[in-house]
């Protein structure tokens, strides 16, 4: 049988698909999607009373289909809500997202849906029903303001003939016996059976240019090219992918001493070195927020008073099951001080956050813009091409350019060493049913895992700030 996620596993890539069906899966769910499946499972509970309080006419004896299973041939599904309709002896179908918009997959997945339903039942409007960015939580959740169900009927029925055929094909790909000439996926870094779909992949591969697109990693492939430094020079890309491609040829780092001098002398001192950690709610949990928000609870800062002083560290992390940032940033404010530049390491994230924490404390709002003002992107330095090594593979990640600037330092075998990794074990910490020498044990973790991001911008910073001197000699 094919199931509707088996179907959709299809879209993102055929070989996955087979790799599921034949148990050739060797990538286990990351804790963040398992953090993300459980609010999934959140939100359909919270959804199934909006339904039921708000949306089925009672009046019109109106009632609910909850999560039924169907079946037409060898394809199957369970569906979230079918609201039957006597008048017209007909239903809705309700496909109940976690999301805050629709995504094009979901038009599929509710097709997928129809095909199989509609065999057996009359279906008359098709919606998705989502949460709604709109809506800021004030005391009470207010369910009726927490959900949008969006009509996308004739959206679906306009891509029903492609889902039918591209559910055969799904189905065909799935019995398979072998997956040779099976099409495998273009995103190694995400691949979950990396042994089928990229076994042979060199050490620095044409995947490791950045923004290549997929149709231009086709045709690369088509040509017999793999590996990055075979890339011919006549192939075309844009300049920095070229850059990219030539370090792998050359294997020597590229300096652009121009560009480290002028952003080098346009820094003011004290520096500092900014990084939050974050926990990602699709539910709103406390007044102020909305679905998907990120609630930031905890900082690491650095201060560096002139390029000859030793740094001194700062940070915060709240411990108790409360809104998280109210005390954050009182104690922020008054480190961070009103001048100097802000280092942090892709600044969409942190000035976005400054933004929700302007509207979330209002008393800090010029606080949050002004921060924003000082606020420049280390991470540009490796982005903008001015400084690259071949070790960093086309990544401007600090998890990648870090162990290569700076060696001594490292996130690996840290009990917490990623993003996803803190924000569960904060959760944990706040929430669970912990002894106190648990809970020290994660408190002591995210500490040392958030202080190692803004230390290792310091020690990136002086890595450059060394390459800026070295070319004031000449």
């Amino acid at each position: 049988m094919l199931t509707k996620s088996d179907f959709l596993q299809y879209l993102v890539s055929p070989l996955h698909l087979w790799a599921k069906k034949h148990n050739e899966i060797t990538k286990s769910l990351s804790t963040f999607d398992i953090h993300i499946m459980n609010q999934g499972y959140e939100v359909e509970n919270i959804a199934k009373d909006f339904l039921e309080t708000y949306l089925i006419r009672t009046s019109e004896n109106e009632s609910m289909v909850w999560q039924k299973s169907f079946s037409d041939q060898h394809y199957t599904l369970r569906s979230d809500a079918l609201v039957y309709k006597p008048k017209s002896d007909s239903y809705d179908l309700y496909e109940i997202k976690s999301g805050t918009s629709i995504k094009r997959e979901n038009y599929y997945d509710v097709a997928y849906q129809y095909l199989i339903i509609s065999k057996k039942h009359k279906i008359d409007r098709l919606f998705l029903l989502h949460l709604n960015k709109n809506y800021i939580r004030k005391g009470e959740l207010d369910i009726e303001q927490l959900f949008v169900a969006e009509d996308i009927t004739e959206k679906v029925l306009e891509t029903i003939e492609e889902v039918e055929i591209t559910r055969s094909k799904a189905w065909e790909t799935a019995r398979s016996k072998s997956s040779k000439g099976i099409e495998h996926c273009y995103k190694p870094g995400d691949c979950p059976c990396p042994g089928l779909c990229h076994l042979h992949l060199p050490d620095f591969s044409i995947y490791d240019i950045p923004r290549i697109t997929e149709r231009k990693k086709k045709e690369l492939l088509a040509m017999g090219i793999l590996d990055a430094k075979d890339i011919p020079n006549t192939f075309p890309l844009n300049s920095k992918q070229r850059l990219i491609s030539g370090l792998a040829k050359s294997k020597q780092e590229h300096i652009d001493y121009k560009a480290i001098q002028k952003e080098m002398e346009s820094f003011i001192f004290p520096l500092y070195f900014l990084d939050y950690e974050t926990f990602l709610s699709a539910i709103p949990l406390y007044d102020g927020y909305h679905a998907q928000q990120q609630m930031v609870f905890q900082y690491s800062l650095h201060k560096m008073g002139s390029i000859e002083d030793e740094c001194k560290h700062r940070e915060y992390l709240s411990t108790e099951n409360e809104e998280p940032s109210s005390t954050l940033i009182k104690k922020l404010s008054d480190e961070i001080g009103t001048t100097g530049t802000v280092f942090v390491w892709f600044k969409p994230f942190e000035m976005t956050r400054n933004k929700e924490l302007a509207v979330l404390h209002t008393d800090y709002a010029d606080f949050f813009i002004d921060l924003n003002d000082r606020i420049y992107d280390l991470g540009d330095f490796i982005n903008l091409g001015y400084y690259l090594h071949p070790d960093f593979k086309g990544s401007w990640s600090i998890k990648n350019v870090l162990p290569v600037m700076v060696p001594e330092l490292s996130y690996q075998d840290m009990e917490i060493g990623k993003g996803d990794q803190a924000m569960i074990a904060w959760r944990d910490m706040i929430n669970g049913d912990l002894a106190e020498s648990e809970k020290k044990k994660i408190k002591e973790a995210l500490l040392k895992y958030c202080q190692l991001d803004t230390l290792g911008m310091v020690r990136i910073f002086q890595k450059l700030w060394g390459m800026y001197q070295d070319h004031q000699k000449f």
